[in-house]
Protein backbone atom coordinates (compact mmCIF):
# COMPACT_ATOMS: atom_id res chain seq x y z
CA UNK A 1 0.00 0.00 0.00
CA UNK A 2 3.08 2.18 0.81
CA UNK A 3 4.70 1.58 -2.56
CA UNK A 4 1.64 2.78 -4.19
CA UNK A 5 0.79 5.40 -2.48
CA UNK A 6 4.73 6.47 -3.52
CA UNK A 7 4.29 5.87 -6.64
CA UNK A 8 1.16 7.96 -7.12
CA UNK A 9 2.90 11.05 -5.26
CA UNK A 10 5.96 10.72 -7.40
CA UNK A 11 3.77 10.58 -10.46
CA UNK A 12 1.85 13.57 -9.27
CA UNK A 13 4.95 15.86 -8.38
CA UNK A 14 6.24 15.10 -11.90
CA UNK A 15 2.95 16.16 -13.41
CA UNK A 16 2.70 19.25 -11.20
CA UNK A 17 6.90 20.21 -12.54
CA UNK A 18 6.70 21.96 -16.10
CA UNK A 19 9.39 19.39 -18.45
CA UNK A 20 12.19 21.38 -18.92
CA UNK A 21 16.02 20.76 -19.50
CA UNK A 22 18.70 19.45 -17.24
CA UNK A 23 21.90 21.32 -17.76
CA UNK A 24 24.92 19.50 -16.51
CA UNK A 25 29.15 19.88 -17.43
CA UNK A 26 30.87 16.75 -16.68
CA UNK A 27 34.95 16.71 -17.25
CA UNK A 28 36.19 12.97 -18.20
CA UNK A 29 39.62 12.25 -17.27
CA UNK A 30 42.24 9.84 -17.48
CA UNK A 31 45.64 8.96 -18.60
CA UNK A 32 46.89 10.02 -22.14
CA UNK A 33 46.22 7.22 -24.33
CA UNK A 34 43.06 5.71 -22.34
CA UNK A 35 40.52 6.55 -24.73
CA UNK A 36 38.85 9.65 -23.68
CA UNK A 37 38.36 11.30 -26.76
CA UNK A 38 37.19 8.17 -28.95
CA UNK A 39 34.84 7.78 -25.88
CA UNK A 40 33.22 11.34 -26.39
CA UNK A 41 33.44 10.44 -30.26
CA UNK A 42 30.93 7.50 -30.00
CA UNK A 43 28.73 9.05 -27.42
CA UNK A 44 28.16 11.69 -30.04
CA UNK A 45 27.82 8.76 -32.78
CA UNK A 46 31.06 9.51 -34.83
CA UNK A 47 33.34 6.54 -35.21
CA UNK A 48 35.84 6.81 -32.58
CA UNK A 49 38.48 5.00 -34.44
CA UNK A 50 41.63 7.28 -35.75
CA UNK A 51 41.74 9.13 -33.09
CA UNK A 52 44.35 11.79 -32.73
CA UNK A 53 45.54 12.87 -29.03
CA UNK A 54 43.80 16.08 -26.92
CA UNK A 55 46.19 18.65 -26.77
CA UNK A 56 44.90 20.94 -24.21
CA UNK A 57 40.77 20.13 -23.90
CA UNK A 58 38.13 19.85 -26.45
CA UNK A 59 34.33 20.72 -25.53
CA UNK A 60 31.48 18.88 -26.64
CA UNK A 61 27.62 19.98 -26.35
CA UNK A 62 24.93 16.93 -26.41
CA UNK A 63 21.68 16.27 -25.84
CA UNK A 64 20.72 12.97 -23.78
CA UNK A 65 16.97 12.71 -22.47
CA UNK A 66 16.24 15.39 -20.67
CA UNK A 67 19.95 16.69 -20.16
CA UNK A 68 21.63 19.23 -21.89
CA UNK A 69 25.59 17.74 -21.52
CA UNK A 70 28.44 19.33 -22.11
CA UNK A 71 32.00 17.39 -21.20
CA UNK A 72 35.13 19.04 -20.95
CA UNK A 73 37.42 16.09 -22.70
CA UNK A 74 40.90 16.93 -21.09
CA UNK A 75 44.07 16.04 -22.93
CA UNK A 76 45.92 13.84 -20.38
CA UNK A 77 49.63 14.04 -20.50
CA UNK A 78 51.21 14.80 -17.80
CA UNK A 79 52.26 18.06 -18.56
CA UNK A 80 48.23 19.00 -19.27
CA UNK A 81 47.21 17.54 -16.31
CA UNK A 82 47.68 20.76 -14.61
CA UNK A 83 45.09 22.37 -16.33
CA UNK A 84 42.73 20.07 -15.11
CA UNK A 85 41.85 21.51 -12.03
CA UNK A 86 40.53 24.74 -13.92
CA UNK A 87 37.58 22.83 -14.75
CA UNK A 88 36.40 20.96 -11.36
CA UNK A 89 34.50 24.40 -10.24
CA UNK A 90 31.90 23.98 -13.20
CA UNK A 91 31.25 19.93 -13.46
CA UNK A 92 28.47 18.55 -11.60
CA UNK A 93 30.08 14.99 -12.13
CA UNK A 94 33.48 13.34 -13.25
CA UNK A 95 33.91 10.16 -16.27
CA UNK A 96 37.49 8.64 -15.40
CA UNK A 97 38.66 6.71 -18.26
CA UNK A 98 41.41 4.20 -17.62
CA UNK A 99 43.25 1.73 -20.03
CA UNK A 100 42.50 -1.24 -18.79
CA UNK A 101 45.57 -2.97 -20.99
CA UNK A 102 48.33 -0.48 -19.48
CA UNK A 103 48.87 -2.72 -16.64
CA UNK A 104 52.54 -1.19 -16.41
CA UNK A 105 50.72 2.61 -16.07
CA UNK A 106 48.02 1.46 -13.22
CA UNK A 107 49.76 3.20 -10.43
CA UNK A 108 50.21 6.40 -12.25
CA UNK A 109 46.38 5.94 -12.68
CA UNK A 110 45.50 5.12 -9.01
CA UNK A 111 47.98 8.12 -8.17
CA UNK A 112 46.29 10.57 -10.66
CA UNK A 113 42.55 9.06 -9.62
CA UNK A 114 43.91 9.84 -6.11
CA UNK A 115 44.34 13.66 -6.99
CA UNK A 116 41.55 14.57 -8.95
CA UNK A 117 38.93 12.95 -6.68
CA UNK A 118 40.96 14.08 -3.38
CA UNK A 119 40.60 17.70 -4.91
CA UNK A 120 37.87 19.89 -2.88
CA UNK A 121 36.00 20.90 -5.86
CA UNK A 122 35.83 17.62 -6.99
CA UNK A 123 35.35 15.32 -3.65
CA UNK A 124 31.46 14.20 -3.19
CA UNK A 125 30.79 14.45 -6.59
CA UNK A 126 29.25 11.12 -8.86
CA UNK A 127 32.18 9.80 -10.57
CA UNK A 128 32.09 7.26 -13.56
CA UNK A 129 34.86 4.88 -13.75
CA UNK A 130 35.42 3.69 -17.71
CA UNK A 131 37.84 0.66 -17.54
CA UNK A 132 38.52 0.98 -21.48
CA UNK A 133 40.05 -1.27 -23.51
CA UNK A 134 38.60 -4.70 -22.65
CA UNK A 135 38.89 -5.68 -26.00
CA UNK A 136 42.72 -5.92 -25.51
CA UNK A 137 44.64 -8.87 -25.11
CA UNK A 138 45.21 -9.29 -20.99
CA UNK A 139 43.41 -6.24 -20.10
CA UNK A 140 42.37 -6.01 -16.48
CA UNK A 141 39.14 -7.63 -15.26
CA UNK A 142 36.40 -4.83 -13.10
CA UNK A 143 37.25 -7.03 -10.19
CA UNK A 144 41.78 -6.54 -10.50
CA UNK A 145 41.08 -2.56 -11.82
CA UNK A 146 38.94 -2.07 -8.36
CA UNK A 147 41.85 -3.88 -6.66
CA UNK A 148 44.82 -2.08 -7.89
CA UNK A 149 42.95 1.52 -7.65
CA UNK A 150 42.25 0.88 -4.46
CA UNK A 151 38.32 2.26 -6.09
CA UNK A 152 36.58 1.84 -2.97
CA UNK A 153 38.86 2.97 -0.44
CA UNK A 154 39.58 5.96 -2.46
CA UNK A 155 35.23 6.86 -3.14
CA UNK A 156 34.88 5.91 0.52
CA UNK A 157 37.52 8.54 1.65
CA UNK A 158 36.02 11.28 -0.82
CA UNK A 159 32.37 10.47 0.26
CA UNK A 160 31.69 10.33 -4.28
CA UNK A 161 29.05 7.82 -5.40
CA UNK A 162 30.89 5.98 -8.08
CA UNK A 163 29.99 2.95 -10.81
CA UNK A 164 32.40 1.33 -12.96
CA UNK A 165 31.30 -0.32 -16.40
CA UNK A 166 33.97 -2.11 -18.40
CA UNK A 167 33.96 -1.01 -22.02
CA UNK A 168 35.49 -0.98 -25.06
CA UNK A 169 35.14 2.70 -26.86
CA UNK A 170 35.97 1.88 -30.44
CA UNK A 171 33.27 -1.32 -30.56
CA UNK A 172 29.74 1.16 -31.50
CA UNK A 173 28.96 4.10 -31.30
CA UNK A 174 25.59 6.36 -31.32
CA UNK A 175 22.75 3.92 -31.21
CA UNK A 176 25.60 1.16 -31.65
CA UNK A 177 27.09 2.53 -28.74
CA UNK A 178 29.00 0.08 -26.14
CA UNK A 179 26.29 -0.75 -23.94
CA UNK A 180 28.02 -0.58 -20.72
CA UNK A 181 29.22 3.07 -21.41
CA UNK A 182 25.25 3.81 -22.43
CA UNK A 183 24.40 2.58 -18.83
CA UNK A 184 27.44 4.25 -16.95
CA UNK A 185 26.41 7.94 -18.83
CA UNK A 186 22.90 7.18 -17.97
CA UNK A 187 23.71 6.23 -14.16
CA UNK A 188 25.72 9.62 -13.57
CA UNK A 189 23.39 11.91 -15.15
CA UNK A 190 20.59 10.36 -13.27
CA UNK A 191 22.69 10.48 -10.12
CA UNK A 192 23.27 13.86 -10.71
CA UNK A 193 19.80 14.93 -11.45
CA UNK A 194 18.69 13.60 -7.99
CA UNK A 195 20.83 15.64 -6.16
CA UNK A 196 21.13 18.66 -8.45
CA UNK A 197 20.05 21.50 -6.78
CA UNK A 198 22.99 20.82 -3.99
CA UNK A 199 25.50 20.31 -6.93
CA UNK A 200 24.12 23.25 -8.98
CA UNK A 201 24.13 25.59 -5.56
CA UNK A 202 27.66 23.95 -5.28
CA UNK A 203 29.05 24.50 -8.61
CA UNK A 204 27.80 28.38 -8.66
CA UNK A 205 29.34 28.84 -5.21
CA UNK A 206 32.50 27.49 -6.48
CA UNK A 207 32.65 28.63 -9.89
CA UNK A 208 32.25 32.55 -9.03
CA UNK A 209 35.16 32.01 -5.89
CA UNK A 210 37.41 30.32 -8.60
CA UNK A 211 36.36 33.54 -10.97
CA UNK A 212 37.44 36.25 -7.85
CA UNK A 213 40.55 33.92 -7.71
CA UNK A 214 41.76 34.17 -11.41
CA UNK A 215 40.41 38.11 -11.22
CA UNK A 216 42.49 38.54 -8.22
CA UNK A 217 45.60 36.84 -9.84
CA UNK A 218 45.38 39.29 -13.16
CA UNK A 219 45.55 42.16 -11.13
CA UNK A 220 48.53 41.11 -9.40
CA UNK A 221 49.72 39.81 -12.66
CA UNK A 222 48.76 43.39 -14.41
CA UNK A 223 50.78 44.75 -11.14
CA UNK A 224 53.80 42.99 -11.36
CA UNK A 225 54.19 44.17 -15.24
CA UNK A 226 53.16 47.56 -14.10
CA UNK A 227 56.66 47.63 -11.61
CA UNK A 228 58.95 45.87 -13.93
CA UNK A 229 58.08 48.77 -16.60
CA UNK A 230 58.77 51.22 -14.30
CA UNK A 231 61.88 49.65 -13.05
CA UNK A 232 62.97 49.20 -16.85
CA UNK A 233 62.20 52.93 -17.69
CA UNK A 234 64.03 54.12 -14.16
CA UNK A 235 67.27 52.08 -15.54
CA UNK A 236 67.20 53.67 -18.75
CA UNK A 237 66.48 56.98 -18.00
CA UNK A 238 69.73 56.91 -14.78
CA UNK A 239 71.21 55.42 -17.97
CA UNK A 240 70.93 58.21 -20.62
CA UNK A 241 70.42 61.18 -18.39
CA UNK A 242 73.18 60.20 -15.37
CA UNK A 243 75.99 58.12 -17.18
CA UNK A 244 78.27 57.36 -15.15
CA UNK A 245 81.94 59.51 -15.35
CA UNK A 246 84.70 57.48 -16.28
CA UNK A 247 87.06 57.25 -13.69
CA UNK A 248 89.49 60.31 -13.58
CA UNK A 249 93.39 58.09 -13.03
CA UNK A 250 95.07 59.09 -9.68
CA UNK A 251 98.39 60.51 -10.23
Amino acid sequence: MFSLMSNCCSWLKRWQEPARSVKVTLVMVGLDNAGKTATVRGIQGENPEDVAPTVGFSKVDLKQGKFEVTIFDLGGGKRIRGIWKNYYSESYGVVFVVDSSDVQRIQETKDTMAEVLGHPRIAGKPVLVLANKQDREGALAEADIIEHLSLEKLVNENKCLCQIEPCSAVFGYGKKLDKSIKNGLNWLLNNIAKDYEAISERVQRDTAEQRAVEEQEKKERAERVRRAREERYAVSFREHHCPQSTASGAG
